[in-house]
């Protein structure tokens, strides 16, 4: 029965494990997702049976404790670090929330059956004592209700904390579970246990308070982030206005010089100097019309300048810039569409930089209830290799590196998605939009 009993128990765990690391972060890669979570299940279950059947004495059972942590954090680590997707702090603190509050959690518990029940700790703990498995069942159970406070916590916010409060954060983390270590080595030498029950009983409160404080700490940085957003949205909405304008006052110029352009053309023939009126049409078509009217006619004024505006800094730096547009943006806030055609498109050209035969390909078109916008662009070596996160490269960091981020704000808006890859020396920034119309918004 005991056997049976340490044998579901470890099944649990693994299984709580496996469910705190998938919903919480997700797969980089959703190919094989199934057989990936079922292998670890099983690597990790096996790992907790071989650990668990053997009964151990003494100093035995601290360092078998030891280093089954050690196996364990390793082995959760592999697997986010491997197959799951996020920052790297957030693999981090999705590696170590197991190990340190599964800890203090059995402490708890332990040390509340040892109150009631009278027995030692070591009697407890040692597979076959009596009251191993009510110490077993509380102890996994709390262990999921942790879990599952994380995974909602993480569901509703996505942490966007800097690298100095996510290090506050870590080392609180890894403090209690130190104490809680030390604790539970000290409460395998003695059979006093009156002290360690409150002290236990703290630890699990203070753990608590942290998760409360980063999830506050979390909501004042997306406050301050959105602002830093807003500014940079505000700014690239005057430059789209800057650029409308330019390109409205190239035309109404270009339209009002036609006229004598015509005129005098229309002398050079009337005088029958007719290689001379060709000269001179061709000069004007060279030097007027081409540099005035290109680009493409969507419909839409605002996005239309978006991407007029890129076509002419493609021009400019002999980059070859392709465009297949066949949708009207039904239920997409202009804004919202030019926000994301500018940034994704301003990351294309700087991408460019290098590239032999540079060329930047835009496809926007719709698929049932959705609008689908693809950015392709060369690129002279791999960025996600050497920037997986697609952090800022440049020097100003608090005015620059929100690209990515409004892409991803919008995309959420829009209950879509957004995927980064790379395909024979070229990135491809692949957005899907769910139409939705304005005044549902």
């Amino acid at each position: 029965m005991n056997d049976i009993a340490e044998i579901i128990a470890s099944l649990a765990e693994s299984y709580i494990v496996v469910r705190l690391c998938n919903r919480s972060l997700g797969f980089k890669n959703k190919n094989m997702a199934l057989l990936k979570s079922v292998v670890f299940f099983i690597i990790l279950a096996a790992e907790n049976i071989l650990t668990s059947q053997k009964e151990w004495k003494g100093q035995q059972t601290i360092l078998i404790e030891s280093l089954t942590f050690i196996l364990f954090v390793s082995l959760i680590g592999m697997y986010v670090f491997l197959f799951l997707n996020g920052k790297t702090f957030d693999k981090l603190l999705i590696t170590i929330i197991p190990a340190i509050t599964i800890l203090p959690i059995n402490l708890t518990i332990l040390s509340v059956i040892r109150a009631l029940s009278g027995e030692f700790i070591v009697d407890i703990v040692e597979p076959g004592g009596k009251a191993r498995i009510w110490a077993l069942v509380f102890s996994k159970l709390a262990f999921f209700l942790v879990c599952e406070f994380v995974i909602h916590m993480r569901k509703r916010n996505q942490y966007s904390l800097s690298i100095f409060q996510w290090s506050i954060q870590l080392s609180c983390f890894l403090i209690t579970f130190l104490i809680a270590y030390l604790q539970f080595n000290i409460s395998m030498k003695t059979d006093n246990m009156s002290e360690f029950l409150p002290v236990s009983i703290l630890i699990m409160i203070l753990n608590i308070l942290l998760y409360v404080l980063l999830d506050r700490m979390n909501r004042d940085s997306m406050i301050k982030e959105e602002y830093r957003i807003s500014r940079i949205t505000l700014a690239a909405q005057e430059r789209l206005v800057d650029e409308a304008r330019k390109q409205y006052m190239e035309m109404k110029t270009l339209r009002h010089d036609m006229r004598h352009y015509l005129m005098t053309a229309a002398e050079l023939i009337g005088a029958d100097q007719t290689e001379e009126a060709k000269d001179y049409i061709e000069k004007i078509v060279d030097e007027k019309v081409d540099q005035a009217v290109f680009g493409i006619d969507t419909g839409d004024v605002v996005i239309d300048a978006v991407i007029n505006s890129r076509i002419a800094v493609c021009l400019k730096n002999h980059i070859e810039m392709k465009c297949m547009i066949d949708s009207q943006f039904k239920g997409i806030n202009d804004i919202d569409m030019s926000v994301l055609l500018s940034n994704a498109l301003d990351n294309a050209i700087s991408g460019c930089a290098g590239a032999e035969s540079a060329t930047i390909e835009l496809i926007i078109g719709t698929r049932k209830a959705f609008t689908y916008i693809i950015v392709k662009n060369s690129i002279k070596e791999s960025v996600l290799a050497k920037n997986p996160d697609l952090k800022t490269d440049k020097e100003n960091k608090t005015t620059h590196g929100f690209g990515i981020m409004s892409i991803r704000k919008i995309v959420e808006k829009y209950k879509g998605s957004v995927e980064f890859k790379e395909e024979d020396h070229t990135f491809i920034v692949e957005i899907w939009l769910e139409n939705v119309l304005p005044s549902m918004r």
